[in-house]
């Protein structure tokens, strides 16, 4: 294999690894390592929880390789693998937040926001960045997770489904609200910059 190693599909060092193949798992630790973490620590908000669910997740990929039946689904397989730990970890340590009713949020004020007046420097500085990355974390558990998968990860509406096993819709709806608070939070921060239209300071 040697230097094409890096070049495989998942579905190849899939197999390679199923037969043993000790520089599938590097490659596959590699590839993997940096989303494993980030969604665990999107999940946790606990980089220490974050560390020892990504080392298990990979331990569990060793040991329950071979239940995988179809290869080309690893990814998401291993989504679900590191869902289910961080849930596993919030459940023993009780950090599981209450819903956030979305009833709670107006609607009509958030979506009307007019994000085009804000300059480039307030939307791309780090210290916007970090309340983005915190809104996230504030999120109730069901919407956070598929924001993460949705947003951060890039996975598709019906890869999440699977992820979770839940249906699309569910999916879809948690998407929804999700970004919906999201925006009331971004909305809140970014009110310091800009006006909502139609009003004036």
């Amino acid at each position: 294999m040697g230097k094409k190693i890096n070049k495989q599909a998942d579905a190849d060092l899939v197999r390679d690894l199923k037969q043993g193949d000790p520089a599938a798992m590097e490659e596959i630790v590699k590839r993997y390592s940096n989303k494993v973490y980030n969604l665990a620590y999107h999940l946790t908000r606990d980089a220490h929880a974050a560390e020892e669910i990504m080392q298990d997740v990979f331990l569990t990929v060793i040991a329950k390789i071979g239940t995988l039946t179809t290869e080309a689904y690893f990814s998401t397989w291993l989504y679900r693998v590191t869902t289910n730990a961080a849930y596993g970890y919030l459940r023993k340590e009780k950090k599981f937040s209450e819903q956030t009713p979305v009833e709670d949020i107006d609607q009509e004020q958030y979506l009307d926001y007019d994000w085009s007046t804000l300059p480039d420097d307030v939307l791309l500085s780090e210290e916007s960045k970090e309340v983005l990355r915190e809104s996230i974390d504030s999120l109730p558990e069901a919407m956070r997770t598929v924001v993460v998968l949705k947003d951060v990860e890039g996975l598709k509406n019906e890869e999440i489904a699977e992820t979770l096993g839940i249906s699309v819709p569910a999916v879809k709806s948690r998407l929804h609200r999700g970004r919906l608070i999201l925006r009331q939070l971004l909305s809140e921060y970014f009110s310091k910059y800009t006006e909502p239209s139609g009003e004036e300071k």
